[in-house]
């Protein structure tokens, strides 16, 4: 079980967005924050890419090797940076929305999880559910 962090817009309804590091994130990092509308994060990838492949490519030219390896660093870090960060990120994104945590909650999904919000919020929301289905 995962911990999930539930958010609350008042038009738009619940969001649930999971605590932790983020593999796809880190796998797809500058895809990633691009596709999820994080324009700030998306240029500080591009940013360190491209200084990365440009210390990489100029340092081997001039022969330095220690200093492509620290670019190698740099760039390997990138990924590892995004994956750690990516659920701040979108915490953020979502409360600039207008989205406001209502609930931490340790769900399987994160339907689970707004599910188990809404019924902590208003208990009768689930009566009324099973009542509607009959």
């Amino acid at each position: 079980m995962q911990i999930y962090r539930v958010y609350q817009h008042p038009q738009r309804g619940y969001a649930a967005i999971t605590s932790g590091f983020n593999w796809t994130a880190a796998l797809f990092s500058l895809i990633w924050t691009l596709s999820n509308n994080l324009w700030g994060p998306s240029f500080l990838l591009f940013l360190g890419w491209s200084t990365s492949i440009a210390g990489i490519f100029i340092a081997g030219t001039m022969g330095l090797p220690m200093v492509s390896m620290t670019f190698v660093g740099l760039a390997v870090l990138m990924p590892l940076w995004a994956g750690m960060n990516a659920m701040k990120w979108l915490d953020q994104g979502l409360q600039k929305q207008g989205y406001n945590l209502v609930n931490k909650v340790r769900a399987q999904t994160s339907q689970g999880a707004i599910m188990t919000t809404q019924r902590k919020i208003d208990p009768t929301a689930g009566r009324k559910r099973s009542a509607s289905r009959r």
